[in-house]
């Protein structure tokens, strides 16, 4: 067991609004966990930044998932302090936390962390939305009824759907309407899910159609591993940013 110390502070951030309210915090990290929103932590005495994700509140404690890459691991379990930043609905996030166990069981580790004392709120919105990069050619299949389903190419990912490249004329696919699709995820898995398709917008220059689409009633263990798939992106870009500087 890690020993406890209380929690780190952290500078005010401008057009944010300081939670301090227990049952607050709770229910919005209730929704950072029911969305499996990516969160960005950074380790006290460490550089390095990590993702992972809320899988759960249990008072006194939050669930954070196993950390990416997993090197933090040991950091975590000498430091026991973290920072954490993540999104809802596109507003920003951040808090404070400190380790006081580790559970792992069948080879899922999950931090138990207490709860953080406040949040900051952050009042501007950026929706978050994982683009998937060039050098990743990702398949999607959907069954519009007919014997052969539509081949697209995933474009963008998020909890609450994905965006796919098809074919320009694929007039079968309707907004509103409800569709069985089979997607590569960018982490080598496969989902297989009901989408509801929002809109098509033509792309002239490639020829091509921009689906957008929205999950419907995934399960908890398919929604965590979106949230694993957008760490890992969010992971890639932040190196690849790092890289350029």
């Amino acid at each position: 067991m890690v020993r406890i110390v209380r929690s780190l502070p952290y500078d005010d951030q401008p057009d944010s609004e300081q939670i301090t309210d227990p049952s607050r915090i709770v229910r919005l990290l209730e929704q950072l966990s029911k969305h499996y929103s990516p969160l960005t932590l950074q380790i006290q005495g460490h550089k390095k930044r990590y993702t992972t994700c809320i899988i759960g509140v249990e008072k006194p404690y939050v669930l954070l998932d196993e950390l990416m890459p997993n090197t933090g691991h040991e950091h975590l379990l000498e430091s026991g302090k973290i920072q954490a930043r993540g999104k809802l609905d596109g507003v920003d996030i951040s808090f404070s936390t400190t380790l006081e166990k580790v559970d792992r069981q069948k080879n899922l580790t999950t931090y138990h962390m207490h709860l953080p004392a406040k949040l900051e709120y952050q009042q501007r919105r950026t929706a978050y939305r994982a683009r998937i990069p060039v050098s990743k050619q990702l398949r999607v299949l959907i069954d519009d009824g007919s014997n052969r389903p539509i081949e697209a190419e995933l474009h963008d990912l998020s909890r609450g759907g994905a965006g796919k490249i098809i074919p320009e004329g694929q007039i079968a696919l309707k907004p509103g309407q409800f569709y069985q699709c089979v997607i590569e995820l960018p982490c080598g898995d496969w989902l297989f899910c009901t989408v509801e398709i929002r809109y098509l917008k033509n792309i002239p220059s490639r020829k091509r159609q921009l689906l957008g689409t929205r999950f419907d009633d995934l399960s908890p263990i398919q929604s965590r591993l979106i949230g694993r798939c957008i760490s890992q992106l969010e992971l890639e870009e932040v190196k690849k940013r790092a890289s350029l500087k």
